[in-house]
């Protein structure tokens, strides 16, 4: 697909990729580091961190280049869809996820000889991947540049994630952390434990759903009825 195609070369034109690989190195030195009983409560930390800033950082350094090139001028005069464009986004920020998943699965095998369930760290990836490469299309939707993009991503972080990671390593009473559920990254933490350690079902089940219909709410009614107006405005018709 030419969008998908564009979007990884545009990634290594201004060196994301590299960025992104460095970013792999130093949670891989964090792992190699880490004794291998705490692995179990680092490792989704990561993964949870890497699905979510990096995914949003990403998609922002990428709109922000696309500003640069004026790629909006072209798709106004293009064949390509809004649904085309949207969902080229999801797939390279998926796939770009996986990467990471799979280079930190190959120290953890390889160099820790710890293992866990794949299949369940790869959907979590997934699906917490997709709903926030839409958040970060919402937050470079209000951005007017990529100082204003890391703004945004701060506050997200602050609000939504920092507390996260606070209630994994017990910094929050449990009593306080139980409504943190309602939080994107928690119920993505929740995905990714599963797939380290024996988690509630009910957990999952809420998590998956709720991140589901998060992506799909997202998708339907926000981020694709404000396409429209983003590359008028970016474009000055």
């Amino acid at each position: 697909m030419p969008l998908i195609k564009g979007d990884f070369n545009r990634l290594n034109k201004y060196n994301l990729f590299a960025a992104n690989f460095v970013v792999m190195l130093i949670w891989t030195a964090l792992v190699w580091f880490i004794n291998i009983g705490q692995l179990e409560q680092f490792v989704p930390v990561i993964l949870l961190a890497d699905s979510t800033m990096m995914t949003i950082l990403l998609v922002g350094a990428t709109l922000f280049y696309e500003k640069q090139e004026h790629t909006m001028n072209s798709i106004m005069v293009s064949p390509v869809t809004e649904d085309e464009y949207l969902l080229a986004k999801i797939i390279v920020n998926v796939l770009n996820s996986l990467i990471t998943v799979i280079f930190i699965s190959a120290v953890l095998y390889f160099f820790k000889d710890v293992t866990y369930n794949y299949l369940l760290i790869a959907l979590a990836a997934i699906i917490v991947t997709t709903v926030h490469t839409l958040i970060g299309i919402f937050l470079s939707y209000h951005a007017k540049n990529f100082t204003s993009v890391l703004i945004n991503l701060m506050v997200y972080s602050i609000v939504c994630l920092f507390p996260t990671i606070f209630a994994s390593f017990g910094l929050i009473k449990a009593e306080v952390a139980k409504f943190l559920i309602v939080l994107p990254p928690e119920a993505a933490g929740i995905l990714f434990s599963a797939g380290f350690r024996e988690t509630e079902l009910w957990k999952q089940i809420f998590g998956y759903a709720y991140l589901i219909v998060l992506a799909f709410v997202l998708y339907r009614f926000v981020v694709k009825p404000k396409f429209i107006d983003y590359v008028m405005r970016e474009t000055g018709v």
